[in-house]
Order: structure tokens, then C-alpha cells, then sequence
């Protein structure tokens, strides 16, 4: 006699059916619009790999007045964009495709980044206890993400599969390979830098050592293709402001971040936040770098104190804090949350299956309150959920000692930041135009009809 099925066998068929069914959903959207419209956000990365094929320096490419212009010769059209805050590396990929038009370069990229979700969701079936059709339909609950990336041609895709092979080759011991993927992604997007600290809080010294010899090759890539006149430039120029917040507008709650969310609190500005809960920016110095640094040493502490810890739910955990930390974030960064999401959701309750999911798939869409900073606080509960079978390896004396250092370095950056904002024009000088709502702005051009600046609304980009 027959043994009876189990539920995961009769369920087997209707599961894949509905990964199937969200395949062609996502497709016959997102997908598509991308493939058939002209937008935002690729045409950045393109027209800078377009000026780098035809011979201009990089660092003309962060001039927001020449790369308008060079846009138009690229053949991008009517768009109006900007390089910033991408490190020079970002352009890499997109040098190949520069000598295609812009929308059928898009359409290469958006396949080959179509080709590499499919790897993302092949590896982590690989790494954890879920089937294919799981993985499908978990990434489809982030569809608000994906639907964003794919549509813009954004990048986040090739950074999610970058880091899901890195944790591929962890869960393999392949330890220098894993560190040279997490370096390749610190030199396309920035957002792999912060493993440099995780492998050494793991003591995984085979995997720094792979970051560090990779991103030193990828330094003198940079210095090949742009010289070290620009690449200097760059990290003393470009590099600080982004690190700060300031490549987009600061004070805006689609910018998701702990630092924006300080900022919009505690910091006055005319254009941007005239009406902040209170005007206090010595507080708004202490804090970013107090909360942000806690976040992170706290973190790096845990993982140290439990190394015995599943690397894999180590790893899917940092890429949390990656994101905490990041100052500048969208709807379509947080489809890399479905790197971390696959190993936590094993071995948990149903209760918190249905938390976590929900979290990832709020991530990703348009969210209503938006003034309260409602990703920020998923952020922070993924955060503590994630990190809970780490808290366990911390020693509350060397958290105490940590923490206060921490309070001694915020209070240091800020006495310092207070010094130079007290120098700023904004402190000295009245404002000679002020427009609300704007998303960010250019510095201003003195021109004999009048001075100019390129800003971006909430509907579109303009000149004012």
C-alpha cells in the first residue's frame, strides 16, 4: 500500500504553479517597463561610461552643469541626472554597453540583471532549507522593489547577487572568494565596505584578506582608467558629502535613514525643513554619529562575543546593518533584504515568519506616513529580531566601555561639525530664494541674466 502524501508534496504543484504566475506577473510589469520605457536613474551610469569611452575626466562627471549636457550628447534625451553620488567604479559594467544607444544598453543590462536574479534565487535555495518555487515567491513579496530596480534600470540587483554569492562561498569555505565578492561590491556601490569590519569581528581573516587584496586591485583599476588626479579627487571631493547624507536631499523622508530622520528632527533649513521638531543641530551632530556608531559596534561586539553562531545567519544579519547604516536609501535598496530574509526566516515561529515577510515586502512600497520614517523603524525591528541569537555574546561591561568611547567620539565630531556649520554661508548670509519641497539642488550658477540652479521636485526636474 501507497504511503500517504505529505503536505509538502501536495503542495509541491500549486507552489510552483504560483511562482510560475509570479514570474510572468513581474515580467509583464516591471520588466517590461523598463524594457520599453526611457527614465531615470540608467542613464546616469551610461552617459558617465559614454563621456569615460570618449575620452572626458571623471571628475567632470560630478559636475551637474557639464554631465547635463553630456547627457544630450549621449543621445539620453530630455532626462536630467547626475553621477553622484556613484564611486567612479560604478560605471564599469555600463563601459561595454557605451557603445550601444542608450535604450537598447538597458535592455542588455535589465537581461543580465534578469539572468542574475534568477542565480540569486538558485544560490539561496542552495544555502538554505527552501525550495526554488519558495525563494521565487519570497522575492515576490518585494515585488515593490524589484518592480522599481528593473523599471529605473537601477544597480541593486548586481549588488544583491554579489553578495549572495559571497555568502555562497562562506557556506562553502571559500573564504578568499567570499572576501573578493563583498570587495567587488565596496567598488561598484560602496555598500560592501562595511564586511571589512565583519570579517574581522568573525575573525575570518582568509576573507579580509581576500577584500583587501581585491579592493586594492580595484583601486589601481581606478587609477588605470581615471588617474590618480581624479580618483583623489573623488575620495576628498565627492566621497566625505555622500558619506554625510548630502548627495540627495538630506531632510527627506523617501531617504529612509537613521541620519535623515536626525536630520529632519533637529535641523533648520529654510528650502528643505523649514518646520523641524526642534532646531538643535549640535543634538543632530551627537546623535548621527552616536546612534549610527552604536548600531554598528554593538553589532560587531555580538558577532565576536558568538562566533559559534551560524555564519549564515551572521552574515544575512550584517547585511541588515549595512542598510542601517547606509545614508541614502530607496524602494529598490531594500530588495536586498531578501539576502537576509531567506535564513532568518528558518528555524523561527510562524508568528514571526509572517513579521519578517511582512517587514520585506512594506520595505518596498510606497508608505504613507512617511514624515515618521516607517522603514527606518522596520529597519531597527529586523535589526533586533535578526540579531538575537547574537545579543547572547555580548558582555554588558565591554558594551558599557564601548558605548561610552562611542559618546566620546560623537561628542568630539560633533564640537567639530558645530564649529563648521557655524561658518557656513546659511549661518551668515540671508537666503536670496527659498522653494519648498524640493528633493535637491545644485550649487547655483551666476550667470548675466540671473543666477540658476537645477532642482528636482516632487514630479520632476527643473531649473530655477
Amino acid at each position: 500500500m501507497q504511503a500517504p502524501a505529505t503536505p509538502v508534496s501536495r503542495f509541491t504543484v500549486p507552489l510552483r504553479m504560483l511562482a510560475a504566475l509570479a514570474c510572468v506577473l513581474f515580467v509583464a510589469t516591471g520588466f517590461r517597463e523598463g524594457w520599453l520605457r526611457s527614465t531615470t536613474d540608467f542613464p546616469n551610469v551610461y552617459t558617465a561610461a559614454w563621456a569615460h569611452v570618449h575620452g572626458d575626466r571623471l571628475r567632470d562627471c560630478y559636475d551637474w552643469t557639464w554631465f547635463a549636457g553630456e547627457m544630450n550628447r549621449a543621445g539620453v534625451g530630455d532626462h536630467i541626472g547626475a553621477y553622484p553620488p556613484n564611486p567612479p567604479l560604478a560605471m564599469l559594467p555600463m563601459l561595454p554597453l557605451a557603445q550601444f544607444a542608450p535604450q537598447t544598453a538597458k535592455r542588455i543590462w535589465l537581461a543580465a540583471n534578469l539572468g542574475l536574479l534568477v542565480l540569486v534565487v538558485w544560490l539561496l535555495a542552495r544555502v538554505s532549507g527552501f525550495r526554488t518555487e519558495h525563494v521565487v515567491l519570497l522575492a515576490f513579496c518585494g515585488f515593490g522593489s524589484f518592480y522599481v530596480n528593473f523599471a529605473l534600470g537601477q544597480y541593486y540587483v548586481a549588488i544583491l547577487f554579489l553578495l549572495t554569492l559571497a555568502l555562497y562561498s562562506l557556506e562553502k569555505r571559500c573564504l578568499l572568494t567570499a572576501g573578493a565578492l563583498c570587495a567587488i561590491a565596496f567598488g561598484l556601490k560602496l555598500y560592501g565596505g562595511p564586511f571589512f569590519l565583519y570579517f574581522a569581528a568573525r575573525r575570518n581573516w582568509r576573507a579580509f584578506a581576500g577584500m583587501a587584496a581585491t579592493s586594492v586591485v580595484l583601486a589601481a583599476v581606478a587609477i588605470g582608467l581615471f588617474g590618480w588626479d581624479d580618483v583623489a579627487w573623488y575620495a576628498t571631493q565627492v566621497l566625505p558629502r555622500s558619506l554625510e547624507g548630502g548627495s540627495v536631499d538630506p531632510y527627506h523622508p523617501a531617504n529612509a535613514t537613521i541620519s535623515t530622520l536626525l536630520r529632519r528632527t533637529f535641523m533648520f533649513e529654510p528650502e528643505l525643513n523649514p518646520h523641524p521638531f526642534l532646531n538643535a543641530p549640535g543634538a543632530f551632530f551627537f546623535l548621527r554619529t552616536f546612534v549610527l556608531l552604536s548600531v554598528l559596534v554593538v553589532a560587531l561586539l555580538a558577532l565576536n562575543g558568538n562566533r559559534a553562531g551560524s555564519e549564515r545567519r551572521a552574515f544575512a544579519w550584517f547585511t541588515i546593518v549595512m542598510l542601517l547604516l547606509s545614508t541614502s536609501t530607496t524602494r529598490y535598496t531594500f530588495l536586498l533584504v531578501l539576502l537576509p530574509l531567506v535564513p532568518l526566516l528558518e528555524e523561527t515561529t510562524a508568528r514571526m515568519r509572517v513579521l519578517l515577510i511582512g517587514s520585506f515586502a512594506l520595505l518596498g512600497l510606497p508608505l504613507p506616513f512617511g514624515s515618521w520614517f516607517p522603514k527606518v523603524g522596520l529597519l531597527l525591528f529586523l535589526y533586533f529580531v535578526a540579531g538575537r541569537e547574537f545579543w547572547r555574546g555580548l558582555r554588558p561591561r565591554r558594551v558599557l566601555v564601548a558605548v561610552a568611547l562611542v559618546a566620546a567620539i560623537a561628542a568630539f565630531d560633533a564640537a567639530m561639525h558645530l564649529r563648521s556649520y557655524a561658518r557656513e554661508p546659511g549661518r551668515r548670509f540671508s537666503a536670496f530664494a527659498t522653494q519648498e519641497g524640493q528633493v535637491f539642488s545644485s550649487f547655483p550658477v551666476v550667470t548675466p541674466s540671473g543666477v540658476f540652479f537645477q532642482t528636482m521636485d516632487k514630479r520632476r526636474y527643473a531649473l530655477a
